[in-house]
């Protein structure tokens, strides 16, 4: 390798302190680590220059012997203290730099408090690279599968993967996944229903009567999201009532909405007059007579 100053290889100054020249390290490492550039020669050769300078300038003893003598401390004509060490280690495993069998010597020099403390390792094993950047996905699922939860497949970066959707997930809702170390922040779009309505974890749903069954009441069945259910119309219950069903909304692990059932009067098209006359003579008052006719 070329015989470059250890601080030019940092990009520090000579006064640095070791909060420094470890940050400096850790830039240059994450950078040219080989786990990031396999085949790139160049970038291989560089992470072993900026490992052997920080080696040494981490090392008190060391700098300071650097400081007053350069390379010529660690060697006739100033040659270069780790010659011959095999940095292939850092590529895969170990935080071990060996020298090889060209090597004037057989010592090793341990890595491990270096890696385990720039990236978390424990022992210094390999190089974790730093996590990219959230990729962002929209989804549409349909009503039923939203609020029974369901398993989609997802193409992230050309790879299929697998994502859980909780049951009772809102419209606009978001589910977080990872597809190894991208963080996939997936948005939940929900298709409208033909007739349930959610709002939050209550369903509110339109439910046709006859004009009999409102005036003399009557039992009728409901559907639910959970099964049909039956009601009782009360005699003489109005267009627009809400009756609740409880429990039968969206059901969560620790909690469920009800379900609010609007009353809406179906008028027949072809009711005979005779029939209309009488409901008209049922009435004791007019309907409107509270309304005022302006504010």
């Amino acid at each position: 390798m070329a015989e470059k100053d250890y601080y030019e290889l940092l990009g520090v100054k000579k006064t640095a302190s070791e909060a420094e020249l470890k940050k400096a390290y850790r830039d240059l490492a994450k950078k040219y680590h080989p786990d990031k550039n396999k085949g790139n020669k160049d970038a291989e050769n560089r992470f072993k220059e900026i490992s052997e300078a920080y080696a040494v300038l981490s090392d008190t003893e060391k700098r300071a012997q650097y400081d007053r003598l350069g390379r010529e401390a660690f060697g006739p004509g100033g040659a270069n203290p780790f010659a011959g060490f095999d940095f292939s280690q850092f590529g895969g495993g170990g935080g071990r730099a060996r020298r090889s069998s060209s090597g004037r010597r057989g010592a090793t020099m341990d890595f491990t408090d270096i890696f385990g403390d720039l990236f978390g390792g424990g022992g210094g094993g390999g190089f974790d690279p730093e996590p990219q950047q959230e990729a962002q996905v929209d989804v549409t699922i349909d009503f039923r599968d939203a609020i029974r939860g369901t398993t989609i497949t997802l193409n992230v970066n050309g790879e299929p993967m697998k994502v859980k959707i909780p049951e009772g997930i809102g419209d606009g809702q978001k589910v977080r996944a990872r597809r190894g170390n991208i963080p996939v922040q997936i948005t939940v779009r929900v298709r409208p229903h033909p007739f349930f309505e959610r709002r939050g974890d209550d369903i509110y749903i339109d439910l046709p009567i006859t004009i009999g069954e409102a005036i003399r009441g009557a039992e009728v069945e409901v559907p639910t999201l959970h099964g049909p259910s039956r009601i009782r119309i009360p005699a003489g219950t109005q267009a627009g009532r809400n009756m609740r069903l409880t429990g039968k909304g969206v059901k969560k692990k620790s909690s469920a909405g009800d379900q609010y059932v609007r009353i809406q009067i179906v008028i027949p098209p072809d009711a005979p007059p005779e029939a209309v006359e009488q409901l008209e003579a049922a009435y004791i008052e007019n309907p409107r007579a509270n309304l005022k006719a302006s504010l």
